[in-house]
């Protein structure tokens, strides 16, 4: 039988040797935009890589998540990423419009997201020539946007799924046996407030700047219900990329003191999917060792507190 798709995916490094090639992916996207009577199908450029297939095809922008095969579940992020967009656009988000939707059924089931395409800048190739004033109005616009967001949801959600989740999360593997007692420690002592819809994922390249300066954001894959806190660690070591200045403002903006805002990063870092990540990113920047060395979860607190405080307050 004659395939579309004609690499064998037979596991996680094999999809990351084919998801980024257009040339692999090219039959199965113009058998795709056959089939939704959509044009465009001829012009296939890269975009910026995340986990999925993500391709610029005309004026359009095209998902195609990993199969099953690749050793990723990506049913739930197909799922979660439709049903948060379409929430999103419905509170008056900035977000692209949904095309089509679907699978197809080739040498394996491909399932695919197909959004209009945003004229604009990551926010991660703009933000660092931006004036505080224009810093401002970004993080203003920003956090609208996320009150838009963060609403309670209407069902019930237990806390101990969130930390059940966090604290057998594998990412903490990384850390040393001792440090990872710390977290689920912690994150069994941790009392969850309130949920919210999170976007999970509000990353330099997930937020986008058109050249009016407004925003919009992209990849609700990660959209999932947690505690409020759950969204600042992206925002601050990756948005923001722990900048001291737009730190300031997105605290101001909160109405938090800065002893509280660390509290309630520090408890989103040790909840979120990609905590372990973050905590190694900020640990190796700055003491300069491998995470390997790091002997207490609460030095990369102090560490947080210590280089994202605020001018004002290191007088």
């Amino acid at each position: 039988m004659s395939y579309l798709f004609q690499k064998t995916i037979n596991n996680w490094n094999a999809w990351g040797a084919v998801y980024q090639s257009i040339e692999d992916f090219r039959p199965l996207i113009e058998k795709i935009f056959t089939n939704e009577h959509l044009l465009g199908a001829e012009h296939i450029s890269h975009l910026k890589p995340g986990t999925n297939a993500v391709f610029k095809v005309g004026s359009y922008v095209i998902k195609i998540f990993a199969p099953t095969e690749s050793g990723l579940n990506t049913d739930q992020d197909y799922t979660a990423e439709q049903a948060s967009m379409q929430r999103a656009i419905h509170q008056g988000v900035r977000t692209p419009s949904i095309v089509a939707t679907g699978e197809i059924v080739d040498k394996y089931v491909f399932k695919y997201l197909i959004m209009d395409y945003i004229e604009g800048d990551s926010a991660g190739d703009v933000l660092g020539s931006f004036t505080m004033k224009q810093k401002s109005v970004f993080i203003e616009r920003l956090q609208l946007d996320m009150e838009k967001l963060n609403t309670e949801p209407d069902e019930e959600f237990s806390p101990a799924v969130i930390i059940e989740r966090s604290v057998y999360n594998e990412r903490w593997n990384i850390l040393l046996p001792e440090v990872r007692l710390q977290v689920a420690e912690f994150l069994n002592r941790y009392e969850i407030q309130t949920f919210v819809h999170v976007h999970g994922d509000l990353t330099d390249d997930n937020v986008l700047i058109d050249s009016n300066e407004f925003i919009y954001i992209i990849d609700f894959a990660d959209s999932t219900i947690a505690p409020i806190e759950y969204e600042y660690p992206p925002i601050i070591f990756e948005l923001l990329r722990c900048d001291i200045e737009g730190v300031e403002q997105f605290i101001k903006g909160l109405n938090m003191k800065y002893n509280e805002f660390i509290e309630r990063l520090f408890a989103g870092t040790m909840l979120h999917d990609y905590g372990a990540n973050f905590v190694k990113s900020i640990y190796e920047k700055y003491t300069e060792q491998e995470i390997g060395s790091l002997s207490d979860i609460y030095e990369f607190k102090r560490l947080i507190h210590k280089h994202l405080m605020p001018n004002s307050l290191s007088t």
